[in-house]
């Protein structure tokens, strides 16, 4: 197989300077995950190859997205997680999760995820709306296209939220609606059918 391009880097990645962090997920099996296809019939979670691979079945596309969120629940954070596409173009999009509130299901939090063509966003979902807090926005920090590999961050301390991509900062914002929470993953296929995004690795550092 084509080996995968992985973007160099930047010198502000806070997971340069954070040292070791408190736990991290190589994604060798399902312990931390719902696995299968989810009853709604949105997405399909396996575990192959050392990857959990998170598949978007026909009812996500377009400006839904379907998600599935680990356990575990955090407060202030830096969250790290390493995407990498196989099939993948234009707009089909993925992403993190992170501040879903326990007590509410998943029907709430903030969606960071960059779209195939070289685009990023931040909404924020609150059953039944799901709001804009930076439209899609292109930047040269993200890979493009297929057999690429994108690391994605939030550093989350109160109610200032922070978002990288490869390491390097892209912006940061304050929106206090939703404090804590468990994280995830999201994917949206809109092209590509079965979209699939291969997650190699989560990891998260406490009160940074």
């Amino acid at each position: 197989s084509t080996p995968a391009a992985t973007a160099t880097l930047s010198d502000s990645d806070p997971a340069l300077t954070l040292g070791a962090p408190d736990r991290v997920d190589p994604m060798d099996n399902g312990s931390n995950w719902p696995t299968g296809t989810d009853p709604a019939g949105f997405t399909a979670i396996k575990f192959e190859d050392g990857f959990l691979k998170l598949t978007a079945l026909d009812k996500v596309a377009g400006d839904i997205s379907g998600w599935r969120v680990a356990w575990h629940v955090l407060t202030d954070f830096y969250l790290e997680g390493t995407f990498k596409t196989a099939e993948c173009e234009n707009n089909d999009y993925y992403g993190l999760m992170f501040r879903v509130p326990g007590d509410s299901g998943t029907d709430q939090g903030y969606l960071f995820g960059i779209s195939c063509d070289g685009r990023y966003n931040l909404r924020r979902w609150n059953d039944p709306a799901m709001q804009t807090l930076i439209k899609f926005t292109a930047h040269d920090a993200i890979l493009k296209g297929p057999n690429v590999v994108n690391k994605l961050g939030v550093l989350a301390k109160g109610s200032n939220i922070t978002l990288f991509i490869n390491g390097q900062k892209i912006t940061e914002i304050t929106d206090g609606n939703f404090l804590s929470g468990r994280f995830g993953i999201f994917v949206a296929g809109n092209h590509v059918d079965n979209f699939t995004v291969w997650v190699d690795q989560v990891r998260y550092w406490l009160n940074p």
